[in-house]
């Protein structure tokens, strides 16, 4: 049951998203599992998170977002204790919409932000309305996105300004998009929260992103390092800059796991072909910042065989195998590591002090217990 909520998130995102090779790529590098941590859930949590954020405070704290009850908990991390729930009204004085994802800035600071529509609110510890923010649409592009699993892009919050992603709003079919289009488009805005105008920033999609065919054209950023970095869904370079302002340079980024030649959307395939072009082609997704040992990680997925829909929707809530990718402060690759598919959820994952921790809530992970929101934490050996 606490599956279904990943598998009818999945089914509804359009285009969203062998041999045994456990070793790790380069000599030097080891990401080693280093212990686990189950979290105690309820029955109205699912096991499978809708957005975490973790924070250091005079503890480690695991927020996390609860769609069924409109709230966010706070898990201790060293015990996996429930130790509070911030519950959010949906109306009234004190709504804050249907909530999707939220960021927390500060322990009293938590911006949530609502399924649709150009805003969202600043509440306090006990889910009080501090502050709600609407503001108009930047000139052919999508209002701020922010998803705390999927692409992941967190808000950047600097002062009286924030920083979000967006998406391009030329045309009203995703499959019109052309390469000239997508090469002038944005990716992200800067708001004013006192004048609540919205300035799209001077970084594009890379310039030939779609000039041998068309590709979605998502993408997940991180900061960190001095640095803005971009991973795009089928392009195996990273693209960074210094600040917000700043054009992007391209660095080589690819998998070793991955084809050399990314695959193209099938645009007058049929349905089927198109779903699996999303969940089983070769294609990176999530890139994450890790503060403690200043390194990026970002996530691949290798191709997979699959021919029948059954196959096709087995993997909206069974990933298959991935590759986590380390790329240090200068963003060269530290090594990468193959992680066989069944036990793992890679869109569950974070960055806490001891590591990365990736989900062991896999439906096939013979030891999954729904009752229980469990991770595995990798360090880095080098």
């Amino acid at each position: 049951m606490k599956n279904r909520l990943l598998l009818s998130f999945l089914s509804c995102q359009f285009i969203f998203f062998s041999c045994n090779q456990s070793s790790d790529k380069e000599l030097a590098f080891e990401l080693r599992s280093a212990g686990k941590i189950d979290l105690a859930i309820d029955e109205t949590t699912p096991d499978f998170s809708m957005g975490l954020q973790y924070v250091e405070s005079e503890r480690e704290l695991l927020f996390n977002i609860n769609w069924n009850t409109n709230s966010i908990q706070l898990y201790d991390l060293d015990n996996g204790d429930l130790i509070k729930t911030i519950p959010m009204e949906k109306e009234g004085d004190q709504g804050v919409g249907e909530i999707m994802a939220f960021h927390v800035h500060t322990l009293d600071s938590i911006f949530v932000f609502p399924f649709g529509g150009a805003g969202f609110s600043l509440i306090g510890s006990n889910g009080e309305v501090i502050n709600r923010f609407k503001y108009p649409l930047p000139e052919n592009h999508t209002a701020g996105f922010v998803h705390n699993i999927s692409y992941v892009s967190p808000p950047v919050i600097r002062g009286k300004e924030i920083f979000l992603k967006t998406r391009p709003a030329i045309v009203d079919n995703y499959r019109e998009m052309t390469n000239e289009m997508l090469a002038k488009s944005h990716l992200v805005f800067k708001l004013d929260l006192d004048s609540l105008m919205p300035q799209l920033l001077p970084q594009h999609y890379p310039v030939d992103y779609l000039a041998n065919g068309f590709k979605r054209f998502e993408f997940s950023s991180a900061q960190g390092n001095g640095k803005i970095l971009y991973s795009f869904f089928g392009d195996h370079h990273l693209y960074w800059a210094v600040d917000f302002g700043s054009s992007l340079n391209k660095v080589e980024g690819k998998s070793s796991y991955l084809k050399d030649v990314l695959p193209l959307f099938p645009i007058d395939g049929a349905f089927l072909e198109s779903q699996k072009y999303s969940t089983a082609s070769a294609r990176y997704e999530n890139l994450i910042y890790d503060a403690y040992r200043e390194v990026f990680y970002r996530f691949a997925y290798p191709e997979l065989e699959v021919y029948t829909e059954e196959e096709v929707r087995a993997l909206r809530n069974n990933p298959g195998p991935f590759v986590v990718m380390v790329f240090d402060q200068d963003l060269k690759l530290l090594g990468e590591k193959y992680f066989e598919g069944g036990k793992y959820l890679p869109m569950n994952a974070f960055v806490g002090k001891k590591g990365l921790y990736i989900s062991t809530n896999n439906p096939d992970n013979p030891k999954n217990q729904e009752d229980q929101m469990g991770f595995e934490v990798f360090e880095i050996i080098l």
